[in-house]
């Protein structure tokens, strides 16, 4: 089953992504290395961050003078 949604003519999918690789992380106010577990929590948290502030721009942007703007260029 795929995620995807289907597209209509002449429309396009874009995605952005930033690839890391993780495998220690300092913390700043200690200097202390952080465990894997610690560190998995604090990406998931950037995550769900970044998930949170795109959410509230299409909800806030996903309406027919936004897109009208964006189709113009």
């Amino acid at each position: 089953m795929s995620r995807k949604l289907p597209l209509a003519k002449g429309e396009t999918s874009r995605t952005a992504c930033a690839r890391a690789v993780l495998r220690t992380a300092v913390d700043e106010k200690t200097g202390r290395l952080l465990v894997s577990l610690v560190l998995a929590e604090h990406v998931g948290w950037c995550a769900d961050l970044v998930s949170g502030m795109v959410n509230d721009l299409l909800a806030d942007h996903w309406n027919s003078p936004d897109m009208d703007v964006l189709a113009s260029g």
